[in-house]
């Protein structure tokens, strides 16, 4: 299928003047075999399922779209068997980038917060030092990325992140628990 359309392309390419308006569909479904060409199964087709037309067609192409063989795919990169001991290895990527929470959430910095400072105001570049919630969703990937050693706490000297690693307000993450009013 990819031969037939990148044929298609080509052929517009090559001739800008002419375009093929109406692809056949009987191709799809007769000619699945990607390295049939399309003017062999042009000749087979009758004349009234393709019309050539002058057309704008270049003025609308996207030259990205023509690449058929860049399929790039979002990948974790997880390795879930090492080959030396068939152990679980977590991505550095996420260690680099992110930081998790004695309570479960993961944060990480604004995007740009060191590009082009010149450019942006004193009340952005406050906003940019800030750091970020990722969703719970977010959280959870994050959590599968890493092995169990990233998830348990860690104490530091001096932690910048210290008051940040409780969440007494919230039920679920609460350790000390609710003491009854008295009167």
């Amino acid at each position: 299928m990819n031969g037939i359309f990148r044929t298609v392309f080509w052929n517009v390419i090559k001739n800008p003047f002419c375009q093929v308006s109406k692809f056949p569909t009987i191709l799809a479904s007769t000619y699945s075999n990607s390295s049939q060409k399309l003017f062999s199964t042009l000749s087979i087709l009758p004349k009234h399922n393709y019309v050539v037309q002058s057309s704008y067609l270049l003025s609308r192409l996207d030259v990205n779209s023509l690449n058929f063989n860049n399929t790039s795919v979002q990948t974790r990169n997880l390795t879930k068997f090492s080959l030396r001991k068939g152990k679980r290895k977590t991505v550095k990527a996420v260690l680099k980038r992110f930081y998790r929470l004695d309570w479960g959430i993961w944060i990480r910095g604004k995007c740009g917060r060191a590009k082009k400072l010149y450019r942006k105001s004193a009340n952005r570049k406050r906003r940019l030092r800030q750091h970020v919630f990722c969703n719970a969703t977010q959280s959870y990937l994050l959590d599968k990325m890493v092995t169990n050693y990233w998830r348990k706490p860690k104490y530091y000297v001096d932690d910048p992140y210290e008051p940040y690693h409780k969440r007494e307000e919230f039920n679920i993450t609460r350790k000390k628990p609710i003491l009854p009013k008295t009167l």
